[in-house]
């Protein structure tokens, strides 16, 4: 019996005891494959989200030649010449300047010369101006009052002028986006759309030949469209030109305005 006793004793002499500078080890490892982990984490670089803002205001001759018009009543023997500045807000300050030629030389950033304007922009622009000025007689445009509503008029007929609907990195109607070839129709003027360029966006298919406006539906096309009317869920709607779509582009395209015009101002304004 005494034997058996001490066989038991033996027993529990022999079962190892645990040992804590293992587990101090343990837990030290452990603790470094988390601090490793998090430093990796925060050495990984986030990426970067292209942010397209509207700089200004801005501040540009509207034309670079006066405007003068003959005043309504009279016998039309009134006449108004003008010299307006336009204050706008733009994604490029060189755009708007670009379009009406009031860049200084070197404008472009470059060196380059100035500037000669758009010649659509700047044959619209003195239509829409002669013809609200010859509707006004001349206690309209001498009138404090009236000559404010006169501004704000010009203001109106000028912003769609000076920021047209674009598409992706094409300014004018006449040249498509050099990534996709999607390019703006021959009636975009008639467009009820009228978006900041990089909050919204066409998507193209080539494949399937589809061109999808915002959250709108999709309108398949031939590519032989030079006017093709896409809507938006609003209804809101753009004319496009699909006939220079390059044939394997999939991807989305900004679409929209690249600024806006906040007010004018009389930098000439005499009646004679």
């Amino acid at each position: 019996m005494a034997e058996n006793k001490e066989a038991k004793k033996d027993d529990k002499a022999e079962v190892p005891k645990k040992s804590k500078k293992g587990l101090l080890l343990g837990g030290g490892a452990g603790a470094v494959i988390l601090f490793g982990a998090i430093a990796a984490t925060m050495g990984t670089p986030k990426k970067q989200v292209e942010r397209h803002l509207l700089g200004g205001p801005f501040v540009s001759k509207l034309s670079k030649s006066e405007i003068t018009v003959n005043l309504a009543g009279e016998g039309s023997k009134r006449y108004l010449v003008m010299d307006l500045n336009v204050e706008y807000f733009a994604y490029e300050e060189s755009y708007a300047t670009s379009r009406l030629g009031t860049g200084l030389a070197g404008g472009d950033g470059h060196g380059g010369p100035p500037s000669a304007g758009d010649p659509l922009y700047l044959a619209m622009f003195q239509d829409s101006v002669l013809k609200i000025a010859a509707r006004k007689t001349r206690d309209q445009v001498t009138d404090q009052v009236q000559i404010d509503s006169f501004l704000e008029e010009v203001r109106v007929a000028v912003d769609p002028l000076i920021f047209p609907v674009c598409v992706g990195d094409s300014h004018g109607q006449t040249m498509p986006d050099k990534k996709s070839g999607l390019r703006v129709g021959e009636s975009i003027a008639d467009a009820t759309f009228r978006g900041m360029l990089h909050e919204h966006d066409v998507e193209v298919n080539a494949l399937e030949k589809t061109v999808k406006l915002d959250d709108g539906p999709s309108v398949g096309y031939q590519g032989r469209e030079r006017d093709l009317k896409v809507e938006n869920a609003k209804k809101e709607h753009v004319f496009l030109d699909v006939t220079t779509i390059e044939p394997e582009f999939v991807g989305k395209v900004p679409i929209g305005l690249g600024g806006k015009v906040r007010r004018i101002y009389r930098n000439k304004f005499l009646v004679q």
